[in-house]
């Protein structure tokens, strides 16, 4: 699939961003960014042949989201911290990956737990708002997806519960994911 027929899929092709949400949208592209190279840095544990696998169906999904996310705004409108959010991706995507493939869905899906709640926020604005009922559908799409990602990385892991290391990390990749959206809506 093209971009373009993937802008059309997502009905995003002719969608305005409020004033209002331009932080909101340029931390989603950061965030977007991130995730494309939590992909990439995983796929470098390449002997491991289910992150491979779930590396592989998870990136495309995520490289979609920022192909949108790169439509809808600006170049100017983006994060001046790309090379950056791509460093922090690409080494969270490596690292997780090199503790093996049960810490691997851990992260994935601590990191999609908060991307679902991140995306929820945005979407309750935009209706409580009654604005861009486009750009809502939009994020209601990429967040369904980001739930998918979600429930197949905890389905993956395992009926385990997490170990207090894994709490532990899932917690600093929440307080850290919470960091990096503050930071991309400014900069």
């Amino acid at each position: 699939m093209n971009n373009f027929e993937l802008i059309e899929k997502y009905n995003a092709s002719d969608i305005s961003i409020p004033k209002n949400m331009f932080g909101w949208m340029r931390s989603n592209h950061a965030g977007e960014t991130g995730a494309v190279w939590i992909y990439l840095g995983a796929k470098c544990i390449f002997w491991n042949k289910k992150i491979k696998v779930i590396s592989k169906e998870h990136y495309q999904t995520e490289k979609n989201h920022l192909i949108i996310m790169n439509h809808l705004l600006s170049n100017k409108s983006k994060s001046k911290l790309l090379i950056f959010w791509r460093i922090l991706g690409f080494s969270l995507g490596f690292i997780s990956a090199l503790l093996g493939y049960r810490f691997f869905c851990v992260t994935i899906q601590s990191v999609e737990s908060f991307v679902e709640q991140h995306y929820r926020e945005q979407i309750e604005f935009l209706y409580k708002k009654s604005i861009s009922f486009d750009l809502l559908k939009v994020l209601e799409m990429c967040c369904d997806e980001e739930v998918e990602h979600q429930n197949d990385a905890k389905m993956q892991k395992g009926l385990d519960k997490n170990s207090v290391f894994e709490n532990m990390w899932s917690n600093l990749i929440g307080s850290g994911s919470n960091v990096a959206v503050n930071v991309s809506k400014l900069i």
